[in-house]
């Protein structure tokens, strides 16, 4: 029997595929290994692929069950693959996935989307429920698995199921040769090292349904890098884990790893990660440090500032680690009602001083729209953190808060006020703390300060600012394009991450810019 997985990637990637499903396939083929019965084979497409092109591609391979990664970007796109594909046959399709939580497959259930879902960690889900699919082909009576629900005819039928995988029995994905060669064309590789958060953020399912945080052996680890990045010759490494230092002597060990390779090759590919500012010391900074392309960078005070995003190609040029920090807000009401601890200010300014020591770069994450955060409260947290910016390659990155299936912010929303769209990538649009047009004008200005920051426009935008606060300068700014741009998309459209991610750039000419930031009074 065959089992296509769907993989409907993002197009802000780099590579042409997701992990999650070569994991997955991973497994299987573990399990099943001593077996006909279960082919495992999986088709990628781009988020902007159409249906139709899709629908052809399944059908031409003509598959007995149907497996898909369900994310933001992609979920739209699944239900209306699946839609298509059941007016004219028979497949049974079966969606796992961020996306999929109880609250998201009441709705889809009624619809008659999936015929079984798997909520949290699919690996060994997945394996069980195609025991029993199998199983009901040959007319073997068995019941299904618990942790997969399904539409039982009068509802919804679940059963939680409490074990977890072992990450020891996935097996690599690399090292095995599940990843085909042709993959690594694009020159980037995703990694996980560890699985799950020691944090419970509310707006957050990375946590989900996992107890703690459980880690891939440390040698599997290790021998991959060496895979990926001797063998395979990447350009680019993402590692998944929520905090790359909830263990910090492992990280420790994995970033000296890193190291050796950097001298065995002289160079090595831009790797992202991710840790909280309280979970490191000076020694894995230093650590990190060394692993740049040369000792002292500035980029934003030696590149020329052009109409495109400049973040990879230019500003974070030659850092080879790109360090996101989680800070989300400064609002101790915020952070309260999200699950989060308040940012200490002592600890904070410490860490950042140790980081533009060892000149290292960061991605600061700060989110925008989390309940009972107001306008107000949203620039007073910039006005802190601006500072910090200054005069380094540090990259501001900006989110609006997105209310995510399955998270415990979904729950609160009406004690919250939260307004959101229930349809991917459910982007807030109001809360009980900042009203609609406040959340909308908040965006607006975003878009520009992230505009001029996230560029070597910054330096202008300091000195500008010299007396002024930022939420000032941003309301000048904003009057002026008015007046200049009228027609751009900054005040014609939903102003999101994604815009102030891309179009604004082109929307927004830097030598404009430029001439007002320099003849600001």
């Amino acid at each position: 029997m065959k089992l296509l997985l769907i993989n409907i990637y993002s197009t802000d990637t780099i590579a042409r595929y997701l992990l999650s499903s070569y994991l997955l396939k991973a497994y299987l083929q573990k399990q099943f290994m001593d077996s006909e019965e279960l082919t495992v084979h999986i088709f990628n497409f781009s988020c902007k692929t159409s249906i139709d092109i899709i629908c052809n591609e399944i059908l031409s391979y003509n598959p007995d069950f149907i497996g898909y990664s369900s994310y933001i970007w992609n979920i739209e796109h699944i239900i209306n693959i699946i839609r298509k594909l059941k007016s004219c046959t028979k497949y049974v399709h079966i969606l796992g996935g961020p996306e999929i939580s109880l609250s998201r497959i009441l709705p889809l259930s009624k619809e008659s989307t999936g015929d079984y879902y798997i909520t949290g960690e699919g690996e060994k889900k997945l394996t069980d429920l195609m025991s029993y699919l199998i199983g009901k082909e040959k007319n073997i009576t068995l019941n299904v698995p618990d942790g997969i629900a399904y539409n039982k005819g009068d509802g919804i039928y679940y059963k939680e199921d409490k074990s977890f995988v072992k990450l020891e029995d996935v097996p690599s994905v690399y090292l095995t040769g599940v990843i085909e060669d042709y993959l690594y064309e694009k020159q980037q590789a995703f990694l996980e090292t560890q699985r799950g958060c020691k944090f419970r953020c509310k707006y957050c399912v990375y946590h989900k349904q996992l107890p703690e945080v459980s880690y891939y052996p440390l040698q599997r680890i290790l021998d991959e890098l060496d895979y990926l990045i001797i063998n395979k010759k990447i350009s680019a490494l993402r590692i998944f884990d929520a905090i790359f230092t909830t263990d910090l002597n492992r990280a420790k060990i994995i970033v000296r790893h890193l190291y050796k390779l950097k001298e065995k090759l002289s160079s090595l590919p831009f790797i992202y990660w991710e840790f909280e500012y309280n979970s490191i010391d000076e020694e894995f900074i230093e650590l990190v440090s060394s692993l740049k392309v040369r000792g002292k960078i500035n980029n934003c005070h030696e590149i020329l500032s052009v109409n495109r995003n400049q973040i990879y190609t230019d500003i974070l040029k030659d850092y080879t680690v790109i360090n996101c920090t989680g800070i989300q807000s400064f609002c101790e009401d915020a952070l309260k009602a999200s699950g989060r601890q308040r940012i200490n200010p002592k600890k904070f300014n410490e860490f950042m001083n140790i980081i533009n020591k060892y000149n290292i770069v960061l991605k600061i994450d700060i989110i925008l729209g989390l309940p009972c955060e107001t306008f107000d409260t949203y620039f007073s947290g910039l006005e802190l953190l601006l500072p910090y910016i200054k005069d380094t390659d540090h990259i501001l990155n900006i989110h609006l808060l997105q209310i995510l299936p399955g998270s415990e912010l979904e729950l609160l929303c009406n004690d919250y006020g939260i307004k959101y769209s229930i349809y991917a990538p459910h982007i807030i649009y109001a809360t009980k703390s900042m009203e609609e047009t406040e959340l909308k004008r908040a965006s607006i200005l975003t878009a520009i300060l992230f505009r001029i920051i996230n560029s070597p426009l910054r330096k202008y935008f300091f000195k500008a600012k010299e007396n002024e606060k930022v939420v000032d300068i941003l309301e000048k700014i904003l009057y002026a394009l008015r007046c200049e741009f009228p027609g751009i998309n900054l005040f014609n459209q939903r102003v999101d991450d994604n815009y102030w991610n891309n179009n604004i750039y082109r929307d927004i000419p830097s030598d404009w810019l430029k001439e007002f930031l320099a003849c600001y009074k």
